[in-house]
């Protein structure tokens, strides 16, 4: 994305009547969900997140849903001021899910656009 768009983005978000990604992402020729993502790591949007109500398969692996137990402890965890890779490392070994850096900094990401 560049620099152009982020700004047309952050425009639209402020300027529009009711901002949302997929109306936003239609004017910018770009898919909804590139914009939605840039959107919620801006805080441009707000939105509760999504928690799967038990773990399922996607392209072949099993993917586990973070619990209220998870977030709470990563949230926690960075608070004080570890990095994502860390916290992956922590919450792998206490919960026995397996978590790297991407999916910590991807639900921290979500759980910070929460209203």
């Amino acid at each position: 994305m560049t620099a152009e768009e982020k700004l047309e983005i952050e425009r639209l978000a402020q300027t529009m009547a009711k901002p949302t990604p997929g109306k936003i992402a239609a004017k910018l020729n770009r898919h909804p969900a590139t914009v939605n993502w840039y959107m919620l790591r801006h805080g441009l949007v707000t939105r509760k997140p999504r928690r799967a109500p038990r773990p399922y398969v996607r392209d072949g692996k099993t993917v586990h849903p973070y619990s209220p137990e998870h977030d709470a402890r990563i949230e926690a965890l960075r608070a004080e001021g570890l990095v994502f890779r860390e916290i992956g490392e922590i919450v792998t070994r206490e919960f026995g899910i397996e978590r790297d850096a991407h999916s910590v900094q991807v639900r921290i990401t979500q759980l910070s656009a929460a209203p």
